[in-house]
């Protein structure tokens, strides 16, 4: 076997192994779910396992740093788009945090039912420093806007980026209620949802409105 198709078969196993193990931390919670477990359903022994990962923490943390990172590389490549209007910009990173979301299920449940859980608490630091990337990308590019005036020059950069996330937790976690009641939302698709929320809050953030404290 060559140097190559090695490190092709190691990065295989692992991505293999990532899947199952948020599939099982997603089903089962952290507590619940094993190393052995995991290795059987990623088709692999649990000594291999460990030759990825030195404890099922690490897994856990791997887990979640993985899905961060793919919407931390698409959040890059939107927030930078060339002479991007801030209005298209701010729905289209909405319509994509939610649909990559809805896209990584299981690891989206994970991440905000498994936060709470008080035996990971001396893991939480790294777990929010992980999810803080993302948010900090999205503060930076309103910070920008808020300084060429193009948003209002009073604009609390990162509570609004954690409105816009938050948003869209909100509305994952209540999909099927908000689905099964149309007087809740008349439309419920992402891209409404989307545009719906951020026509509300750009036309809050527009020039000329109050001038207060910035952040």
């Amino acid at each position: 076997m060559t140097a190559d198709s090695a490190n092709t078969e190691l990065a295989s196993g692992r991505e293999r192994l990532l899947d199952a193990a948020a599939q099982a931390f997603s089903e089962r919670g952290y507590a619940a779910s094993s190393i052995a477990a995991i290795a059987r359903k990623a088709g692999m022994s649990k000594s291999t396992v460990f030759h990825h990962f030195d404890s099922k923490e690490a897994l856990y943390v791997a887990v979640i740093a993985a899905a961060v990172e793919s919407f931390g590389e698409r959040l890059h490549s939107l927030l930078n788009e060339a002479g991007g209007c801030v209005e298209v910009v701010l729905r289209e990173f909405q319509r994509e945090h939610l649909r990559h979301m809805h896209g990584h299920q299981q690891v989206t449940q994970l991440v905000l039912r498994e936060l709470q859980y008080p035996a990971l608490d001396h893991k939480r630091p790294v777990i929010l420093d992980l999810l803080s990337r993302n948010l900090e990308q999205l503060t930076a590019y309103l910070r920008s806007a808020r300084d060429s005036g193009e948003i209002r020059s009073d604009t609390n950069c990162r509570l609004m980026a954690m409105m816009m996330f938050s948003a869209n937790a909100f509305f994952f976690q209540h999909a099927r209620d908000i689905s099964a009641r149309p007087d809740l939302l008349a439309e419920t698709g992402s891209d409404e949802l989307a545009t719906g929320f951020i026509n509300l809050v750009y036309k809050g953030l527009a020039p000329g409105a109050v001038n207060g404290v910035q952040q």
